[in-house]
């Protein structure tokens, strides 16, 4: 009897969409800073997120995406553009997605492929 081969054979399989589940997604805070060049985000008060933006003549680009490394893997990137998209939309403005971040979210959620610059 192989020990070994046996405790292999009776593990059960690694399931990833079970595993992607039990992620928890945190509850971010997303405004527009005071000075309009950035969507921040904030978990319980402490920073955790940043998306950057240039407005030019109705459109906006959004150049960079930051989150903080304790926050990453959580939906802070995701509220962060969700948010910056959403309002752009409410402004009825274009969109140019430089960061690659952002360019990566409308691809997965193409109900906001028509506010990129250019489509």
């Amino acid at each position: 009897m192989n020990v070994m081969r046996d405790r292999l054979t009776k593990r059960p399989p690694y399931d990833r969409m079970a595993a992607w589940r039990r992620r928890t997604t945190m509850q971010a805070d997303v405004k527009l800073s005071p000075g309009g060049d950035s969507f921040v985000a904030e978990v319980d008060g402490r920073p955790a997120g940043r998306l950057d933006l240039i407005r030019r003549d109705g459109v906006i680009v959004y150049p960079h995406t930051k989150v903080q490394p304790e926050y990453e893997g959580q939906g802070i990137g995701a509220a962060l553009v969700r948010t910056a998209l959403d309002a752009a939309r409410a402004e009825n403005a274009k969109v140019v997605p430089l960061c690659w971040f952002v360019r990566e979210w409308i691809d997965r959620h193409p109900d906001y492929a028509d506010l990129v610059e250019g489509v």
